[in-house]
């Protein structure tokens, strides 16, 4: 018998696709209709069903959240406010140890982590999954974190002379700070003041090196980020009013004409900001910290957004930080109870979405999302 069937197993189909399309015409003509399939859904909206893509970073570890999976890579951050960062093609998240000079990375896709000793102490997304950083005397290093070839030298840049120590001259080495798909951003410290140093900042294009020099009232802690429109970028530092004190500033710089335009000063005795975002509808947004210049004066945390008559907080209450939406879902961290302006700001990090509020973490620094 099976034999039989197996031989004539082409008639037998054709038997058995009559009989099912004669009860098919049946059922249809009683008017009854069949149910349309159910569309299918590419790969970035299956993503979106799941959750959001993005990172946070403790102290201590540096963290992806890929829907409701958590990729997690330990590493020694230490005191750093910066935020997580992520390669341009958004498979790849990464921060850098400062005090041992090395870049993390996190892969989206599977969660291998990658280690690689930068001597660096910034690092930003140039191309794809490519990144890049300053090594002195004068290279921009980069490495593609998709690939299994080590770093190698981007560019060899040139930068002036070292100041004259005859005139009070100090010389630190270079950092990419932020990089768009037409410059990178270096800053230097090329001099101090009574308390604090001095940064001074170039432009490197494909084939330029742009001194820009100093922006008024950003000479510490200097941080940046690109603009949608690949020449202009949002600066965020501080001044100092003295050893214990500094102001807060806020500004952005047209590297192709050197125009400079302040943004409105913090509010607060003493102040720092760090940390900027613009995101792509043209809001600024800034971390800040506030205290007042007494000693033991607790400071107070909040991450501030530009408006029309200065600047507004993000959330309606005080927050590390936060991202924009992604995928309407609200991310963000928390502000503690207020802390010692020294000590870096971290908080419980919290994500709302369809109604419901999930704490995932405590003690978080700092949040990143791709942009891919």
């Amino acid at each position: 018998m099976g034999s039989a069937i197996k031989a004539g197993g082409a008639g037998w189909r054709r038997a058995v696709f009559g009989v099912v399309a004669g009860v098919v015409a049946l059922v249809a003509g009683c008017g009854v209709t069949e149910e349309p399939a159910a569309p299918r859904l590419t790969p970035a909206e299956e993503e979106a069903a799941r959750g959001p893509v993005f990172a946070y970073r403790t102290e201590g570890e540096l963290v992806v959240v890929r829907g409701g999976e958590t990729l997690r890579a330990p590493g020694s951050f230490g005191y750093s406010s910066a935020q997580v960062s992520f390669t341009e093609d958004g498979q790849f998240a990464f921060a850098v140890e400062q005090s041992a000079k090395t870049l993390v990375a996190v892969s989206v896709r599977d969660g291998a982590v990658s280690r690689i000793e930068c001597e660096c102490t910034d690092a930003a997304p140039l191309r794809d999954a490519v990144v890049g950083w300053w090594r002195d005397p004068g290279q921009v290093m980069s490495m593609d974190l998709a690939g299994a070839t080590p770093a190698e030298p981007e560019r060899e840049i040139e930068l002036p002379a070292s100041p004259s120590p005859l005139t009070g001259g100090s010389w630190d080495g270079a950092r990419l700070i932020a990089a768009s798909d037409d410059y990178l951003l270096v800053s230097r410290v090329e001099s101090r003041g009574l308390w604090w140093e001095k940064n001074h900042l170039y432009a490197v294009g494909a084939d330029v090196i742009l001194p820009l020099g100093r922006v008024p009232g950003i000479d510490a802690g200097l941080t940046a980020a690109a603009g949608p429109d690949g020449h202009t970028f949002v600066l965020a530092g501080a001044t100092g009013r003295s050893a214990s004190c500094g102001t807060g500033h806020v500004a952005t710089i047209d590297v192709s004409t050197n125009a400079v335009l302040g943004l409105p000063e913090l509010p607060g005795e003493c102040s720092a900001a760090y940390s900027p975002r613009w995101d792509d509808n043209g809001t600024i947004t800034v971390a800040t910290r506030r205290w007042a210049d007494v000693a033991g004066s607790p400071g107070m945390v909040d991450r501030l957004q530009s408006a029309a008559q200065g600047w507004a907080p993000v959330g309606e209450y005080p927050v590390v930080d936060m991202l924009p939406r992604a995928q309407e879902a609200i991310i963000q961290v928390v502000a503690g109870e207020p802390t010692d302006p020294r000590d870096t700001p971290r908080g419980v990090l919290v994500v709302e979405r369809g109604g419901t509020r999930q704490e995932l973490a405590t003690q978080v620094v700092s949040l990143g999302a791709p942009t891919a």
